[in-house]
């Protein structure tokens, strides 16, 4: 056993302290690391570095009857030891520390001595290291992506790890098959627990786009009919195409702003006026209704399944007010009738939205002008459905820009984080009666939800954008949300899946009865030049 005298004089000292005095007690015994922390480096997976000393010292008048040293955590070990059992005051022992990671990453743990009142630690940090072999890709534009790690490869490559466990995607985003080490997880990925080198290859990469089509400018509309077609409507034109993208018709239109479709997969298309015009299965125009407002602006149209259209007017009435107008349509084109929202000096009625039986649901909210200062002053805000009729069924005192209604007359509400860069959002659910059920907050987001529309009565189709910095347009996305769940499932990257250089502003969303996502979408904030991709159903629940 190793001991060196440093503190004789101190022994003897205490020792006649003690005699003098037979109540006083005797100090209590020290034991210091001579140092509060070693950094081992940077070391592979599976070795073992040099040993690092530590010297244990006795400082304090009395001996310790039992020495004993251990490691706290993980990646280190004692490799030689001579604090064991009894140290004389005054006296030093050694400790050999070896570190040999088992995973890689930050390493760390603590050296801890015992058999002393008052006993000391030091930290130990190690950072281990492993690899990831790629050793195959499927062909050219393929490439494979460390989830959150900062690299890819697109050819053979050997990447060093400095993480415990890793996930790797497979760009474009589609189906990917693996091989080698790879634990398959949800969306695709390939996880990987780095404890040593880790060799996989990307054996096969299926497509999530099923087609994409190139437009001269950013479509404005999409819907997917019963049958499988798709119509898009664009600033000059309204088209329909079959499901592998293959136009079947075209028809010039002028100054528009918003289409959607019945129950019997007729497509209603409103200009900027707030005229709306009703097109037949084969693009021919059946009519077009008088009403209409001076301002051109982006009014709103909804249509129950069975024809009734209802249009929401922004119509300035004067410099100082504004009177909103909701004119229900029949199937026909007549006005059936019409409201106008008049509760304060300015008015607005901001979303519009009507369920499988034709009730209305209308957003907005009333201001009065402030006598002295002129600004305005918040009067009421309101969320209502109406009857088919145009009877009031139920208000409440919410307004809400962004809302979808189910068939059964259920609604979903969203309210975006435009705060949170990484897209947070709250959303509600309130029932056909109107009154509130649930809400739920997620806390970070895929991005910020600017689109929603129900699938099923419990599953919507939400998308957006990524905004990363100071309000800067980033990928376009989108999910399926199962509010039953309440959770969203898996996101599809616009811009990573087609291959896009720069951000895709997404525009529309619609369903297929196959299950497959169309999305509409503009290059950048510009809208000169304009995309419809076809994505393939399996996106939504991420099983290849």
């Amino acid at each position: 056993m190793l001991r060196k005298p440093l503190l004789s004089l101190l022994l003897g000292a205490s020792v006649l302290s003690a005699a003098c005095s037979d109540e006083q007690k005797p100090d209590p015994a020290v034991l210091i690391i001579d140092r509060k922390s070693v950094d081992f480096g940077e070391l592979e997976v599976g070795q073992a570095s040099p040993e690092h000393l530590f010297t244990v010292r006795n400082a304090s008048p009395s001996a310790v009857e039992s020495v004993s040293v251990k490691v706290e955590g993980s990646g280190f070990t004692i490799a030689a030891n001579t604090c064991e059992r009894f140290l004389d005051a005054g006296m030093e022992c050694e400790v050999r520390v070896r570190f040999s990671p088992r995973l890689a990453g930050l390493n760390e743990a603590r050296l801890v001595v015992e058999g002393a009142p008052v006993a000391d630690s030091a930290v130990l940090r190690g950072l281990g290291i492993g690899y990831v072999e790629v050793r195959s890709l499927p062909g050219a534009g393929a490439r494979v992506v460390a989830e959150g790690d900062g690299w890819s490869c697109s050819e053979p490559c050997t990447v060093p790890v400095r993480n415990a466990r890793v996930t790797l995607r497979a760009m474009p985003t589609g189906f990917p098959t693996w091989g080698g080490d790879c634990a398959v997880v949800a969306g695709g990925g390939c996880s990987l627990t780095i404890d040593g080198t880790k060799v996989v290859s990307l054996e096969k990469l299926e497509s999530s786009l099923r087609w994409e089509m190139r437009r001269d400018a950013g479509p404005l509309s999409v819907a997917a009919t019963t049958d499988g077609d798709i119509l898009v409507l664009e600033a000059g034109q309204l088209l329909r195409f079959d499901g592998t993208g293959h136009l079947l018709w075209s028809v010039p239109v002028l100054d528009v702003r918003k289409m959607v479709l019945d129950g019997e997969n007729t497509a209603y298309v409103m200009d900027a006026s707030g005229r709306v015009t009703r097109y037949s299965r084969g693009g021919l125009a059946l009519w077009t209704s008088s009403a209409s407002s001076e301002t051109r602006g982006w009014h709103d149209l909804a249509v129950s399944a069975s024809g009734h259209a209802y249009v929401l007017l922004d119509r300035d009435s004067g410099e100082n007010a504004s009177r909103p107008k909701l004119i229900a349509l029949s199937p026909q084109g007549t006005e059936r009738w019409s409201l106008l929202f008049d509760e304060g000096e300015l008015n607005f009625a901001s979303t519009l939205a009507v369920s499988a039986q034709g009730e209305v649901y209308v957003s907005g909210s009333a201001f009065n002008r402030d006598a002295v200062t002129g600004g305005a002053v918040l009067e009421k805000s309101f969320f209502r459905k109406y009857s088919v009729e145009g009877a009031l069924l139920w208000e409440t005192q919410d307004s809400w820009s962004l809302f979808a209604v189910n068939a059964e007359g259920a609604t979903s509400t969203f309210l975006p984080d435009y705060n949170e860069p990484t897209g947070g959002f709250t959303y509600w659910w309130i029932g056909a009666n109107g009154n509130t059920q649930w809400s739920e907050t997620i806390e970070s987001g895929p991005g910020r939800v600017s689109l929603l529309t129900f699938t099923s009565l419990s599953t919507l189709l939400i998308g957006g954008n990524e905004y990363p910095s100071g309000g800067e347009l980033g990928r376009g996305w989108f999910s399926a949300l199962d509010v039953t769940a309440r959770t969203p499932g898996p996101v599809t990257y616009v811009e990573d899946s087609v291959g896009m250089a720069g951000p895709v502003h997404i525009r529309g969303l619609a369903r297929t009865p196959a299950g497959h996502v169309v999305v509409i979408g503009a290059a950048g904030l510009d809208y000169n030049e304009g995309y419809i991709w076809l994505f393939d159903a399996r996106v939504l629940t991420g099983v290849p």
